[in-house]
């Protein structure tokens, strides 16, 4: 179910900081200085984060950028780096809400588990 009102908004608002935290994970050592593919694929992963399109999948995506980061720098970067890790793994588990193209393709609906 994607829920709406606040906590739709809320939801609205976590893929927002994901998205600029994967941003800031990615761009902050200057990994990709030349356009290409790497930020054809960023931006992508992006898109999908931030309108909610396949929101699980592209924050799986984003978890292995940010764990590679975390693998590869050194410093104080390395604990912002983990908290945007955390928010992206949490909008994996909670899902983009009302106010995303997912609730738009799927409907929002309750799924209960039957008797079968």
């Amino acid at each position: 179910m994607f829920p709406g009102g606040s906590a739709g908004v809320a939801l609205m608002i976590l893929r927002v900081c994901a998205g600029g935290l994967l941003l800031m994970c990615a761009f902050t050592r200057g990994q990709f200085d030349s356009p290409g593919w790497p930020v054809i694929g960023m931006g992508s992963i992006l898109l999908l984060m931030g309108v909610g399109a396949l929101t699980p999948i592209a924050c799986a995506v984003g978890v292995f950028v940010e764990a590679f980061y975390i693998l590869h720098s050194h410093g104080t970067d390395m604990l912002q780096a983990i908290f945007a890790l955390l928010v992206t793994v949490a909008l994996a588990l909670l899902g983009p809400g009302a106010f995303s193209v997912d609730a738009k393709l799927f409907g929002r609906r309750l799924i209960i588990p039957g008797k079968d």
